[in-house]
C-alpha cells in the first residue's frame, strides 16, 4: 500500500563529506582584531556518518579569565521559515581540553561578525575530550530565510590547542512525522529500519484524520516504516517499505484501488446558488472481496477537496455498496474518495472519482459570434483558436483572456460557443503570463477527448466484441467520457489491458478489428466502422460570393507519393499474390508494396485480398487546405461530412471530405479545412478491405 510524502521536513542536510562552503573561523575578545584563527580539514578516518567529517585546528592555549572564545565552522544557509524548527549536529573534541564551555549553534548577523542575532547553547559545563555526541536546538521563530550559521564552541576560561569536528548537520522542520488519510480508531506504528525498534504508536481520535508520531529521537533524516492497524487495534493491516523521514514530515496514506470502486450518476454538478441543475452528484462506492464477492457490512469513509459528502460514511449493503452525495457552494473540480479501512478478509483499499461543480449552466448567445465558458463561468477574450476532427486525433485550443482572474479553475472544462451553439469541448491544462506582456494571459488545454487518460489497472477479456470492451471500461474506469453510439461488430477479441491508459487501450481495440471511434462535444465516445458523412448542401467556390455559396480566401493542394502503390505483392500462408495496375504504372511509374496475410492459405481469398489493397493504394494521397468565407448555418456542415468545392487554379471540383476544422475566434466567418481528395467509393473500398482483413485475422 502506497504512503506518499506531502510535506518535505528536510531544510539543510549536510554530511561534511566536502568543505562544501564551511569554513572554520575563531574570535577572541581580548583581541578585537584577532578574526580567523586555526585551520581545517577535511577528515575521511574519523566521521560520525557518511564519508568524512569536517575537522578545524585551534593553534595556541589560552588562560582567559572573564574572556571568551568562539571556535567552529561557518556558512551562509536559509534555514527555513515557521516555528519548531530544529537544529541537529554532531560534534567532538580531541587533542586538548576546554574549561567552562559550551556547544551551540549561533546565527550571525554578518560574514566579519560574531555578535548572534541568537544563539542555541546547552548548558556549560567543564568540556574535556569527548566522543561523537550531538546537539539539538530549537531555532527561534524570529529567525528565518538566509544566515550566517556557526556550528561550535564558546570556551570562557582555559583553552589548550583542541580539534574541533563536526558532522551531520540538519535543519528540520519539527520532531513529529504527520500521517493524513486516516480513519478514527486506527492505530499507526512508526519503527526505525536498521533495528525495527518502535519508536512511537498513535491512535486516530474521533473525529480526526491524521496522527502526529514523535521522532525527537531519531538521527534525521531516518529510514523508518509504518504499521497500520484496523479501528479494532489489533488487526494488522500493512506494513509499508522503509521511507527516508524527517520531524517536520506530513505524509499521505492512501491504501490504493484494491477491490473498491467509486462511480457517480454525473460528471457535472452546479453550485448551490446557481440555477443549473442537477445540484447533487450520487456516488456509489462497491467494495468486494478479492474473490470478486460483494462485501456487506464494511464502513466506507467518502472525503472531497471541494465541498460536502452526506453523509461522510456509509455501510456497504447486500450488494457490496455504500451511498454518499456531493454537494457544493463553490465551482471548482471536486475529487471524491472512498476509503475502506480493511479488516482480516478485505484488505484496505480505496478508489477516486472527479466530478466538476458548474458556476451556472452556459447558456448560447445567438448574438454573440463566439462565446468562451470555463466550468460554467462565461470569459471575455482577447483571440482564441481552436480545432476539431473526425480521426481520433487530439486537438487543441489557445485562447487570450484580458486579464488573470482567481475564478479560473485548473483542469475545468472548457466550451466554446459559435452563435449560440456549442462548437468545441475541452480541458484546460495550461496558464501562461508574463511581464513582459502584461496583462496578457493565455490559457491553453486538449479538446475533451483528453478524459481518455485515466489509467486502466488490468482487465482481461476474452471472447469479448469490442464494444462490449469499450462499454466495459468506460464504465469501470469514468473517466468524465461516457459510452455512446457503439456499433454492432461481429468480430471478438482476447485481449489484455494492464497498467496503459483509456487513450491508449480503445485505439488499440479499434485497432484490432479496422474500426474507428470519436468523441463527441457531448463527452460520449462513438465507435463505428466509418464515420464518413454524405454530401451536404454546402459549396465553396474560388472567385464567387453569393448566397448560396462562399468565396474561397486561400487554398493549398499537395500531393504525396509516399503512400503509393501500383505494384503489390501479397503474401500468405505458403501461397503468393502479386497484383498490379498497367495504366496507374505508365502514368506514375513503378511504385511497388509488400504485404502479409499469413493467416490465408486459400489462393483465391488472397488474390482479392491482394487486388482490394491495390485499388485502395494505387490512388495518390492528396492534402487540400481551404481557408473559405463561411456565412452558413452552424451545424450546416461538420467533419466527415462532404462539401462541394471548385477551383479552377488547382483544378479543384467535387465533393471533398472534411477531415479537420480549424476556427480563428477573431474571424468568426471564416473557416479552414482540411479535406481529402478521395471519394465516396474509396471510402466504401477501404471500409471493404477492413472488413476483409478483420474477417481473415479475427
Amino acid at each position: 500500500m502506497p504512503i506518499s510524502r506531502t510535506t518535505q521536513g528536510l531544510i539543510v542536510f549536510d554530511e561534511f563529506d566536502e568543505i562544501g562552503g564551511w569554513w572554520f573561523r575563531s574570535h577572541l575578545s581580548e583581541f578585537p582584531y584577532g578574526d580567523g584563527f586555526g585551520s581545517y580539514i577535511v577528515d575521511t578516518s574519523d566521521k560520525h556518518s557518511g564519508a568524512a567529517s569536517l575537522r578545524g585546528t585551534w593553534p595556541y592555549s589560552y588562560y582567559m579569565p572573564n574572556k571568551y572564545a568562539i571556535m567552529g565552522f561557518r556558512k551562509y544557509l536559509n534555514v527555513g521559515t515557521g516555528a519548531g524548527r530544529v537544529v541537529r549536529v554532531w560534534h567532538k573534541l580531541a587533542g586538548g581540553y576546554l574549561s567552562r564551555s559550551s556547544y551551540g549553534v549561533l546565527f550571525a548577523d554578518g560574514y566579519y561578525s560574531w555578535t548572534p542575532i541568537t544563539d542555541c547553547h546547552s548548558t556549560p559545563a567543564e568540556s574535556t575530550n569527548h566522543a561523537w555526541q550531538m546537539e539539538g536546538f530549537t531555532i527561534p521563530t524570529a529567525v528565518t530565510g538566509s544566515q550566517y550559521v556557526v556550528c561550535g564552541y564558546l570556551s570562557d576560561n582555559t583553552m589548550a590547542v583542541p580539534y574541533t569536528y563536526v558532522d551531520h548537520f540538519v535543519i528540520a522542520k519539527g520532531t513529529t512525522v504527520t500521517i493524513t488519510g486516516l480513519t478514527p480508531g486506527q492505530k499507526i506504528k512508526v519503527y526505525r529500519s536498521s533495528d525495527d525498534h518502535l519508536i512511537d504508536t498513535q491512535t486516530v481520535a474521533g473525529g480526526e484524520t491524521h496522527v502526529h508520531l514523535a521522532v525527537s529521537a531519531e538521527d534525521f533524516p531516518e529510514q523508518m516504516y509504518l504499521k497500520v492497524y484496523g479501528t479494532d487495534g489489533t488487526t494488522l493491516i500493512e506494513t509499508t517499505t522503509s521511507y527516508e523521514m524527517c520531524g517536520g514530515d506530513e505524509w499521505v496514506w492512501d491504501p490504493g484501488v484494491g477491490t473498491l470502486q467509486l462511480t457517480s450518476d454525473v460528471v457535472i454538478i452546479y453550485r448551490n446558488a446557481a440555477t443549473g441543475t442537477p445540484k447533487n452528484a450520487n456516488l456509489t462506492a462497491n467494495l468486494k472481496t478479492t474473490g470478486g464477492l460483494n462485501y456487506p457490512g464494511a464502513s466506507i469513509q467518502f472525503t472531497t477537496v471541494l465541498g460536502t459528502m452526506t453523509p461522510a460514511s456509509d455501510t456497504t449493503d447486500a450488494n457490496g455498496n455504500a451511498e454518499s452525495a456531493l454537494t457544493g457552494t463553490s465551482h471548482g473540480v471536486a475529487i471524491v474518495k472512498a476509503a475502506w479501512i480493511g479488516d482480516a478478509t478485505v484488505p484496505a483499499c480505496s478508489d477516486y472519482c472527479v466530478v466538476h461543480i458548474f458556476y451556472e449552466a452556459e447558456v448560447g448567445d445567438t448574438d454573440k459570434e463566439y462565446q468562451f465558458f470555463l466550468q460554467g463561468i462565461e470569459y471575455a477574450f482577447v483571440q482564441g483558436s481552436y480545432a476539431w476532427n473526425e480521426q481520433g486525433k487530439r486537438e487543441t485550443f489557445e485562447i487570450e483572456i484580458p486579464e488573470f482572474v482567481s475564478t479560473i479553475t485548473r483542469g475545468g472544462l472548457v466550451s466554446i460557443y459559435r452563435r449560440g451553439v456549442k462548437d468545441f469541448a475541452g480541458v484546460l491544462k495550461g496558464r501562461e503570463r508574463s511581464l513582459s506582456d502584461a496583462p496578457r494571459v493565455i490559457l491553453r488545454g486538449a479538446d475533451i477527448s483528453i478524459l481518455l487518460d485515466r489509467c486502466v489497472e488490468l482487465e482481461l477479456y476474452a471472447s469479448k466484441t469490442p464494444q462490449f470492451i469499450i462499454a466495459d471500461l468506460l464504465s469501470k474506469y469514468p473517466c468524465g467520457i461516457l459510452a455512446g453510439n457503439l456499433g454492432t461488430c461481429a468480430a471478438e477479441l482476447t485481449i489484455t489491458i494492464d497498467t496503459e491508459s483509456l487513450s491508449d487501450a480503445i485505439p488499440r481495440i479499434c485497432k484490432a478489428v479496422n474500426w474507428n471511434f470519436r468523441v463527441t462535444l457531448g463527452r460520449t465516445l462513438d465507435f463505428a466502422e466509418t464515420f464518413t458523412g454524405g454530401i451536404v448542401p454546402v459549396a465553396f467556390e474560388e472567385g464567387v460570393k453569393r448566397v448560396e455559396n462562399s468565396l474561397i480566401l486561400d487554398a493549398k493542394w499537395s500531393e504525396d507519393d509516399y503512400s503509393l502503390a501500383n505494384w503489390i505483392r501479397m503474401k500468405g500462408d505458403g501461397i503468393t499474390s502479386t497484383k498490379q495496375d498497367g495504366a496507374a504504372i505508365a502514368v506514375q511509374g513503378l511504385h511497388q508494396a509488400a504485404a502479409f496475410q499469413k493467416t490465408i492459405s486459400d489462393q483465391a481469398t488472397l488474390d482479392t485480398m491482394c487486388q482490394a489493397l491495390l485499388d485502395l493504394s494505387k490512388t495518390t494521397d492528396e492534402t487540400i487546405r481551404v481557408e473559405a468565407d463561411d456565412d452558413y448555418d452552424v451545424g450546416a456542415f461538420a467533419t466527415e461530412d462532404q462539401v462541394t468545392v471548385t477551383s479552377e487554379t488547382l483544378d479543384l471540383s467535387g465533393a471533398y471530405t472534411i477531415k479537420r476544422i480549424e476556427r480563428d475566434m477573431t474571424q468568426p466567418r471564416v473557416v479552414i479545412m482540411d479535406l481529402s481528395n478521395r471519394p465516396k467509393e474509396f471510402w466504401d473500398l477501404d471500409a471493404e478491405y477492413r472488413r476483409m482483413t478483420k474477417d481473415v485475422n479475427v
